[in-house]
């Protein structure tokens, strides 16, 4: 397959097409169309006029994976849709009987003149700051990540939300991709001079959150000095500040928000936390996991295979080592793996990486053992994100006493529960029902506790690792016992309410009879 360099993009009709930076823009604007899709047709392109049969396709968009034929035609189909072809005319992609499939349109290669302009991958290229000092380079941005499975539309529309408002807070549960997501939102929004990105997972004390924004804008900074003194730095051009891992922080990292947010005219801020700050201004954006598909008892290997977490585990396992063909009987399993693990791209990946060595049977056994979370991933990942264990510690250990409590005793629910349901399990604790309530609330600010998505009355659920984690605080507590015996009273209770409820509502059908006849 053809190749170009970097510092361009290929066009036709009025789309640019960036393989390095993983970018189709329409004019200016930028389209999220998927990375199977994306994959599919950077193939196309870069080889225009000619035939790619579906086992050449297949290899670039599901490299290592035996995947059917219809995957490629619904991504196909998906793809012709997104870029208009077929629309006015426009004619981009034929298909070919019997061969496969081949990108008819004309398609110019265009080197980059002014590669830090047209294309922002290169913001992290050093800039000379506009008064002459070397403190407003934008270094600190790490170097762009490899573009995550299923978060296109998480890319389009965060990249607006943060080039349109001025404070953006990506808000998650651990391991859901906030920092990869930040990171690549930076490097492909075209509107900022510089990025800067800081790190405030690498501090434990409140007092060096502005030191370490100082560090990362390349200020010089002492003891004495606060927040104004970088403020008074600050070259005037559109800057974006990226604050990474903020929750342990937040009440530091909210006061250095609110004053640089008051006292700057040309800063933006983009922050990853496991909660929201609650400041005026305030745009969050809810990163969810990726989308699973919902219990079936028929689902074929190319229909799990249109669904991001089970993609993301595919290739994984494929990375772990697992080369063994699977068919409908696996897809079911892998979707049910999927599932228990809610969608999280980390235990996803950490669960996957060991299908090589323990097989998709064992992987499927050992999901709710305490194994499981000691799992360890890369290497060179952040501490806090090599084992599941280590990312719900990061949680666990910043939550209150009576929050800790709360969150070990909701383990029990083996699924969705009610918010009655869980006060019942706090009747003799000597806690007031308000105080539960606000716990309650606390979890769900936190990530560590999720309102269960449909219609009908509202309820709760712990995710699939953080259910796991807290099962095992719980175990560990010595009060597994006695809460799992007040659960089953409770079950009781509402057995014998629902089999009144229904006695009396006959009762009254009969009354009701008797006086019509």
């Amino acid at each position: 397959m053809g190749s170009h360099g970097k510092n361009g993009h290929f066009g036709f009709g009025p789309y640019r097409l960036n393989p390095a930076a993983r970018v189709l823009l329409r004019g200016d604007d930028l389209l999220a169309i998927g990375s199977r899709a994306f994959d599919i047709l950077v193939a196309l392109v870069q080889n225009h006029g000619q035939v790619l049969s579906h086992g050449e396709i297949m290899a670039f968009a599901w490299p290592g994976l035996n995947v059917e034929a219809s995957n490629i035609r619904v991504q196909m189909t998906h793809l012709r849709r997104e870029i208009g072809c077929g629309e006015n005319g426009n004619r981009y992609i034929a298909s070919v009987a019997g061969r496969g499939y081949s990108f008819v349109a004309p398609v110019i290669w265009e080197e980059a003149s002014d590669p830090d302009q047209a294309w922002p991958a290169n913001l992290s290229d050093d800039q000379s700051s506009d008064n002459g000092s070397d403190a407003a380079t934008a270094t600190s941005l790490p170097p762009r990540l490899s573009h995550p499975i299923g978060r296109d539309g998480s890319v389009s529309k965060l990249s607006q939300m943060v080039a349109k408002r001025r404070f953006v807070s990506i808000v998650g549960t651990g391991g859901v991709g906030k920092t990869t997501l930040a990171i690549l939102v930076a490097h492909v929004l075209p509107v900022f001079e510089a990025v800067y990105f800081v790190d405030l997972g690498t501090i434990d004390d409140e007092k060096a959150v502005v030191g370490s924004v100082a560090a990362a804008l390349g200020i010089p900074f002492s003891a004495g000095d606060g927040i104004g003194h970088i403020i008074s730095q600050l070259p005037p051009r559109r800057t974006l500040v990226i604050l990474d891992n903020c929750e342990h922080v937040i009440d530091a990292v909210a006061d250095t928000v609110h004053s640089l947010l008051r006292r700057t005219a040309n800063m933006h801020i983009l922050t990853t936390s496991r909660e929201a700050f609650r400041l005026p201004g305030e745009a969050i954006y809810l990163l969810r996991p990726l989308a699973v598909p919902p219990h079936t008892e028929h689902l074929s290997a190319a229909q799990a295979l249109l669904w991001p977490a089970i993609q993301l585990f595919a290739e994984r396992a494929v990375d772990g080592g697992y080369l063994e063909p699977w068919g409908d009987e696996e897809a079911t399993t892998i979707a049910a793996i999927c599932r228990r693990l809610d969608g999280n791209p980390l235990a996803i990946e950490l669960v996957a990486s060991r299908m090589g060595s323990y097989g998709l049977d064992r992987v499927a056994e050992l999901l709710d053992n305490q194994l499981a979370l000691r799992w360890r991933g890369s290497r060179y990942a952040n501490p806090r994100h090599q084992t599941a264990e280590a990312t719900m510690d990061w949680s666990y250990a910043r939550l209150s006493e009576l929050d800790q409590h709360v969150f070990r005793r909701l383990s029990v629910f083996p699924s969705e529960f009610s918010l009655d349901a869980a006060l019942t399990m706090f009747d003799d604790d000597g806690f007031e029902q308000a105080e539960i309530v606000k716990s309650i609330g606390n979890l769900i600010d936190k990530s560590l506790l999720s309102l269960h998505s449909g219609t009908g009355p509202a309820h709760l659920k712990l995710s699939g690792i953080a259910k796991t984690y807290a099962e095992f605080k719980l175990r560990a507590s010595g009060e597994r016992a006695r809460v799992e015996q007040r659960q089953s009273l409770y079950h009781v209770q509402a057995h014998q309410q629902c089999c009144a409820s229904m006695v009396v509502s006959s009762d009254a059908g009969q009354v009701m009879q008797l006086r019509a006849s």
